[in-house]
């Protein structure tokens, strides 16, 4: 049977499929034509509707594209001409208020000035940057440099911005990231530190690791990859998308995003990318991508030890953090080392046998009096080298316990840190040239210089006539000095690495009174261009102080190694610049070296007021350092037993340690430290024990300040002498 249907060109038939019969006249013809009408004009109904909703998605772009180019301009027309004296403000402004906050403790303000430092590196560096950027003035460069110090100096930076954060950041290298790399290194270092001050701003943030690899894409190069991962509270979807967006808040009067704008389109302009990764509740994951060249292709590491003695070790690390501890662990396997890892739970649930291993890595917190006991009795049979972990993040250095640690190690670390800290554990020395600082005619100042308060600009008249070389790759970091030094008539120069520093020095026909040398630059590093100097002689008298942002035991003692005179940390602090050209160039400045500690030198020992101490020991400076070493060698420590005391609940003993330590602490000048045993002593005597857990803590903050306090007063008296 067929169906046949009737069209203007003739008959056309089909088949039914169930094979019966069906006529099909002009009224179904109509029906069939109505249904494909409507299905004609539902379709044009869904086509112009998803037409309307695509131009309203473009209108809102394009809103949104307009309202970020608006919010740009605003920065834009809102800025000072001259940003440079929106710094020197900034840095003043700064002064006035540390000074001025005199019921502040000078951890507090420690705190805060960088807190303030922050700001002024914000607007020195992402504003200036972010006009260059806008205004294509942007130029990359291509030298050599090393990897190791570009994350030196990021981590000295971060490290120094927020300072006291209770975090943890770790460096997770791989072995096959090469040590020394050509391209613009100082672009590649902001661009790090961007991302990680986006990320520690938020402080729900507690761990922060930072994964570094390789992808070998040509033959004369590489591309480092880098993954940011926090365990943060994340991002929601809008935040995501303006995430890299920057704009002025007017409500907090400041610059919002500079940070990450400029670092993404300095990613862009390396040939690189970064990207965003975040939900709500799961944390942060930045990826960033960037092409760099080989200097040695042949040659990639270079991290080989100088004796065959220093390979296959057997270590053993337990950090708190296991993350920091496996990362620890790829950069020890390196060398051939033998390594196994611990948790900190395991430590404390069963002790294991440590006897075998040749250097034990410990977290400082883990080094309780139980553990500390077994470690001096593995010692007793067997060379151990014992170091101890801690963050950068700390606000006071730590302490050696017991004289029981060898080397300290402050994380984040690279793999130049580890190799260094293997050859400094056993005293072999590298087949470099290292300068005796027994040879410079200058003096060596080897504590962290003191700060001057209430210096400004015009103090520096003072030095007038005074040579200056400024050595400093950062072109912002070169004009924000110089702008500081505007109104002192020094005559200063510029050098942009350390060998046109070297080359200045000693081709220019000016001597040079004095050299601020930065440590971290590309072709030549403050190091090498030190050595290359003091290879000379005739600049024994020269003094070299380092400007850097890492400032630590290992670095420090590559400084003087290399013959530098002393040294200023960054973030800038205009009055220990002050000071430091006081020591080495003023008129008097062989007599303000040996008065040093004294006057307005005189350096702020937090928790520890050494005059009154001095005059509670019979105004004999040499009986009050001796009260301070045996004070340290009974009491040290005793914030381990005072938590075990509180534990065990033994209250008699508690009582009786509170009124040892409160008497001595009061002879000593440990002020705050005194009054803190006062409320202990008068808890314990009114029976309320329930107190006594939550001041393990202070204790121990106050015992650990003071012991850094006395550390660095003996340490710079008896560098005074020497």
């Amino acid at each position: 049977m067929k169906i046949w249907i009737k069209t203007m060109g003739g008959f056309i038939f089909v088949t039914p499929l169930f094979g019966s019969e069906i006529s099909i006249g002009s009224a179904t013809i109509v029906v069939l034509l109505l249904l494909l009408s409507i299905v004609m004009s539902v379709v044009l109904y869904i086509s112009l509707r998803q037409e309307k909703q695509m131009m309203k998605m473009y209108r809102q772009m394009t809103e949104r594209q307009l309202d970020m180019e608006r919010k740009q301009n605003t920065i834009l027309t809102n800025m000072s001409e001259n940003v440079y004296q929106v710094a020197q403000k900034i840095l003043e402004e700064s002064q006035a208020m540390i000074y001025g906050c005199n019921t502040k403790s000078t951890q507090e303000k420690t705190i805060l000035f960088n807190k303030v430092e922050k700001k002024l590196t914000g607007v020195t560096h992402d504003l200036i940057n972010f006009l260059r950027i806008k205004s294509k003035k942007i130029e990359l460069k291509k030298d050599d440099f090393n990897f190791n110090n570009v994350l030196n100096e990021v981590a000295g930076d971060i490290g120094n911005k927020f300072l006291g954060r209770d975090v943890d950041l770790v460096f997770d290298i791989d072995s096959a990231v090469p040590r020394y790399l050509n391209g613009d290194s100082l672009y590649l270092g902001q661009i790090i530190s961007a991302v990680l001050e986006n990320m520690l701003d938020d402080f729900s943030v507690k761990e922060l690791t930072v994964t570094i690899s390789t992808f070998t894409s040509y033959d004369d190069g590489t591309e480092l990859m880098f993954t940011f991962k926090d365990n943060g509270n994340g991002l929601t979807k809008e935040e995501k998308e303006t995430l890299f967006v920057p704009y002025y808040d007017e409500e907090s009067s400041g610059y919002v995003g500079l940070g990450l704008f400029v670092a993404k389109e300095l990613s862009n302009l390396m040939k690189g990318k970064i990207e965003i990764d975040s939900e709500l509740g799961k944390g942060k994951t930045f990826s960033l991508v960037l092409p760099f060249n080989f200097v040695d292709i042949k040659n990639k590491r270079k991290y080989r030890l100088p004796d065959k003695l220093l390979t296959e070790k057997k270590i053993f690390i337990v950090d708190k953090n296991h993350t920091s501890a496996l990362a620890l662990k790829k950069m020890f396997s390196y060398f051939r080392h033998e390594v196994k890892t611990s948790t900190k739970d395991e430590i404390f649930k069963r002790l294991p046998d440590l006897s075998s291993f040749d250097i034990l890595v410990i977290h400082e917190s883990l080094l309780t009096p139980r553990i500390t006991k077994y470690l001096m009795q593995i010692r007793e049979g067997r060379e151990v080298k014992i170091v101890a972990i801690n963050s950068l993040f700390k606000v006071a250095q730590s302490t050696p316990i017991e004289n029981i640690v060898d080397k300290y190690l402050f994380t984040p670390v690279n793999q130049e840190t580890i190799f260094e800290l293997i050859i400094n554990l056993y005293n072999i020395e590298i087949p470099k040239v290292y300068i005796d600082s027994a040879q410079l005619k200058a003096k060596v100042y080897k504590n962290s210089i003191p700060d001057k308060a209430g210096v400004k600009r015009d103090d520096f008249i003072n030095f007038k006539g005074k040579k200056l070389l400024i050595v400093e790759d950062s072109v912002i970091n070169q004009k924000v000095l110089v702008n500081i030094l505007a109104n002192s008539e020094m005559e200063i120069s510029l050098a942009n690495n350390g060998q046109e520093a070297v080359e200045k020095i000693k081709t220019d026909r000016e001597k040079f009174d004095i050299v601020l040398m930065d440590i971290n630059m590309p072709v030549m590093d403050g190091y090498t261009a030190t050595k290359m100097v003091r290879l000379d002689h005739n600049f024994d008298s020269l003094p070299i102080i380092a400007f850097t942002a890492l400032a630590f035991e290992g670095e420090i003692n590559k400084m003087f190694n290399s013959g530098i005179n002393a040294f200023l940390a960054k973030p800038l602090n205009i009055g220990k610049l002050y000071n430091a050209f006081d020591l080495y160039i003023s008129k008097n400045a062989q007599e303000s070296i040996k008065n040093v500690g004294e006057t307005d030198l005189q350096p702020n020992f937090e928790g520890l007021d050494t005059k009154e101490g001095i005059r509670l020991s019979n105004e004999s400076e040499a009986l009050y350092i001796e009260l301070l070493k045996e004070f340290q060698l009974v009491y040290g420590s005793s914030d381990f037993i005072f938590e075990k005391l509180v534990k065990e609940h033994r209250y008699e003993q508690i009582k009786m340690l509170t009124l040892d330590l409160r008497g001595l602490t009061g002879t000593i000048g440990a002020k705050s430290f005194w009054r803190f045993l006062g409320d202990v002593y008068q808890t314990i005597t009114t029976k309320d024990y329930n107190k006594l857990d939550s001041y393990i803590p202070y204790f121990k903050h106050h015992l650990q300040t003071l012991n850094g306090s006395i550390n660095r007063y003996i340490a710079l008296q008896e560098d005074l002498i020497a």
